[in-house]
């Protein structure tokens, strides 16, 4: 749809859920391409109500397949924190989880994790 009719606010949520779709067919450079594209959307003013779900779906899956874990970290948090704020708490968790799931994977200090897993209850 954006294609044929141009780019709404939406938009970015779109490529980002169309981004980690095509990693069920193994399209990585596809996927690395639409998942660039929705962050470059999330720059507009109107689209920053999105940014929990888009990192959620970038930074949790599809920013993992060309980079460290240890690299989507800051990002995650980030969505948390956003989506708490706007009041998107369903995607707040998504990133949570994630960006816990991510630093257990890669070797993050335990004790640190559980401070901040304290946080989110």
């Amino acid at each position: 749809l954006t294609l044929q009719h141009g780019i709404c606010n939406e938009s970015c949520i779109a490529l980002a859920n169309s981004s980690y779709l095509l990693l069920q067919f193994k399209d990585v450079a596809g996927s690395k391409r639409l998942a660039e594209l929705a962050l470059l959307l999330l720059k507009k003013p109107q689209a920053k109500k999105y940014l929990p779900s888009v990192y959620a779906a970038v930074y949790s899956g599809v920013f993992c397949w060309y980079n460290h874990l240890k690299l989507s970290e800051t990002l995650l948090w980030q969505g948390y924190q956003d989506g708490m704020l706007i009041g998107d708490i369903e995607f707040a968790f998504v990133n949570a989880i994630s960006s816990f799931q991510n630093r257990f994977l890669y070797g993050a200090q335990l004790t640190l994790l559980g401070k901040d897993i304290e946080l989110c209850r």
